[in-house]
């Protein structure tokens, strides 16, 4: 049995998803559906339901009894893989949402490698509640997350806060004043989908389904804001990195609550990684220090 194919299986478990299982580990689906297939062969258990034709996937109950048992032989891999490195490799598995990792972070990442050449990065992009519910089942180690979903293993702590603001395309108006919400038209909307909490703040003031254009990742935005009137609510560190040569950022005067950064741990986290989750802390509060963001 490889550890790959136990990883490609956790990876599938994760996505309920084929193609999108064989987009994330740049593989073909030809490859991934056989890899699967030798797997379930070789265990002679049948791991998830799939129609014919159908990408998406359900466990079987056979493949619910195998997960943990598949997350318990990859973390036992990385294990070994560290003693055959004579122990000197410290791995650490983040996710995130792109929100945080290219915007408010940016530059973090990078400069954590450069810092620490001992230690092996894994490092995801989910959503939210994706990210909760691999750091809840032991899948990645730590998380940053935009909300705090509330299940029973986790540990939420918050990191950072910020505002949300307005970013249009045009000329800057003579006035830095904030602007109201009714100011600005739905039809004219390039909406973000970031949470329900930001979700609810936004249909107090716009019907759903009004918006010119509604996209899941904020690098989509700007090049949506093109007439006059066109908008986008966004997180500041967002529209700062996003604006154009010809665009400008205006707050608001009845703002959505601030957008927050938790740091999300398993209350049971695993001894070995204690030291380094410690120390990836300790390196993060340093650089949300020097770039001045709102601690709370």
């Amino acid at each position: 049995m490889k550890i790959e194919d136990i990883k490609l299986f956790i990876e599938i478990t994760r996505r309920h998803n084929i193609s999108m299982t064989a987009r994330n580990m740049f593989m073909s689906q030809a490859t991934v559906s056989r890899r699967l297939a030798l797997l379930e062969d070789e265990l002679n258990i049948r791991l998830f339901f799939r129609g014919k034709g159908q990408d998406s996937v359900a466990l079987t109950p056979a493949g619910e009894r195998f997960l943990p048992l598949a997350e318990q032989m990859a973390v036992l891999a990385e294990e070994a893989y560290s003693l055959q490195k004579g122990g000197t490799i410290r791995t650490l598995s983040i996710a995130m949402p792109d929100s945080i990792a290219s915007y408010a972070l940016k530059g973090f990442f990078f400069s954590l490698s450069r810092q620490n050449p001992a230690w092996d990065f894994e490092i995801a992009l989910h959503d939210s509640v994706q990210i909760c519910g691999m750091v809840a089942n032991h899948i990645m180690d730590i998380g940053l997350s935009n909300e705090e979903v509330y299940l029973p293993e986790l540990r939420f702590r918050l990191m950072y806060q910020e505002n949300y603001v307005v970013l249009r395309r045009g000329e800057a108006w003579a006035s830095t004043a904030p602007i109201h919400p009714s100011e600005l038209k739905a039809s004219h909307e390039i909406q973000q989908i970031i949470c329900p909490e930001h979700q609810f703040w936004h249909d107090q003031w716009w019907s759903s389904g009004y918006a010119k254009c509604r996209v899941n990742h904020a690098r989509f935005t700007a090049g949506f804001l093109n007439e006059p009137d066109d908008w986008a609510v966004l997180p500041e560190s967002v529209a700062r990195e996003l604006r154009p040569e010809d665009g400008y950022i205006r707050y608001l005067t009845d703002p959505p609550p601030p957008r927050r950064c938790f740091f999300v741990t398993h209350k049971k986290a695993r001894p070995n990684k204690a030291e380094t989750i410690e120390d990836f802390l300790v390196q993060l509060e340093d650089f949300i220090t020097e770039q001045k963001l709102d601690r709370c």
